[in-house]
Parts: structure tokens; sequence; C-alpha cells
């Protein structure tokens, strides 16, 4: 590494500035294969490009590429918990989703305060059906961010999946007050009503949703 002076500061910007395009053209033919043949640039540059390429690709919904990219980086900085969220989501969306779950779940038991890990393993289980390990996280979720409609109404449909209707209710006149007009929640309550024999409550909010879904 060369020392930091002023000199090699405006040498190196010079040397980049003349290089420029060669060096945009290199990482880019490397951005699948990984970390090879980018020599000229130092690991520390070289990684977070790629952490921020392979972030964007799974943002895009590029998984396959994002996979590519992150994985070798989660390699090599495993505490990296941005890196994991989204490689776990790239995993989980190319069909490794046993890979997945098992990232998600480490992210979660290495970075317990961090909400948006809490927030995407706990949707993550609702999709893949594992309501009760669902419910904790969600609603540690909506404690740190009570303003996310999607939070609350995937409490409920995990609480009613598990025959759970009070509490599924209750979580969705949660969601209802965040959008009071929102169909699938007042069909969601008449359904939870309906499971619990209570065929006026859930008659009452079925006509409600039809007259929202005739707007």
């Amino acid at each position: 590494m060369i020392p930091v002076n002023k000199d090699n500061i405006i040498h190196t910007l010079e040397m980049y500035a003349h290089h420029g395009s060669f060096v945009v053209k290199k990482l880019t033919n490397n951005l699948v294969s990984g970390f090879q043949s980018l020599l000229t640039i130092d690991d520390e540059t070289k990684q977070q490009f790629f952490r921020e390429r392979g972030i964007s690709c799974a943002k895009k919904g590029k998984y396959q590429q994002a996979v590519s990219l992150l994985a070798p980086l989660h390699e090599a900085h495993p505490e990296d918990s941005e890196v994991m969220i989204h490689l776990a989501m790239a995993y989980i969306k190319t069909g490794h989703q046993e890979l997945g779950i098992t990232l998600l779940e480490k992210a979660s038991k290495d970075h317990q305060d961090d909400i948006r890990i809490a927030t995407v393993l706990g949707l993550t289980y609702v999709q893949i059906e594992e309501y009760a390990k669902a419910i904790p996280l969600l609603k540690k979720a909506i404690k740190a961010t009570p303003e996310k409609f999607n939070l609350h109404y995937r409490l409920g449909v995990a609480h009613d999946k598990l025959g759970e209707h009070d509490f599924a209710i209750e979580a969705f006149l949660e969601a209802l007050e965040l959008r009071p007009d929102e169909a699938k929640v007042l069909r969601s309550i008449g359904f939870a009503f309906e499971e619990k024999g209570d065929s006026e409550a859930a008659l009452a909010y079925f006509k409600r949703a039809n007259e929202q879904a005739e707007l």
C-alpha cells in the first residue's frame, strides 16, 4: 500500500483519472465471477464495489447475480448484517430456501437489536408458513415501527392461521387503523369473525369489503 501523503494522494487521483475507463471496464467484466483479476485496485475498494453492486442487484431482483457477488463477501466478512440480509433473500428467491432461512436466523441471533432483520425474518416465516416463529419477531418489529401496515396485517395472518382468531382480529384492526379502506383487511376480519361463529359481525365486514372493492 502506498503511504498516505499529499503527493501520493495527488498521484493516485491522477492515476485513477487517467485509467478510469479501464478500471470501470475491468470491474464490469468481473461482476459475476467475483474478485478475480482486479489487481490494480486495493482489496478494500474492490470489496466495497462488489458490496454495493451485490446489494443493488438484490434490490432490483437480479438474485443470481446478487448471490455470486455477495456470497464471497459474506465469507470474508460474516459480521456484515446488510450483506447477510440481501444474500439470504437472494438465496430464497433462487430456490435455496434452507440456505436463506439459516442465514437470516444466524443474522437474527448475532444482531438481536436489528429491527430490520427481525422484520425480514418474521415476514419470511409467514411466507413459509412457520407462523409460531413469525409472531414474536413481528411483535418486536411492530414495537419499533408501529406505522408499518404490513407488519400488523401479517401478524394477523399468522394468528389467524394458528386459530388464534381474537389475536388475529386485534392485529387486523390495528392494520385497518392505518388503512381504513383496505378491502383485504376487511375481508380478513370478516373471515376471522366467521371462524369464531359470529356471523353477524362477519357479514358486516364482508359488506364493507365489497363496498370498497366496487369503488
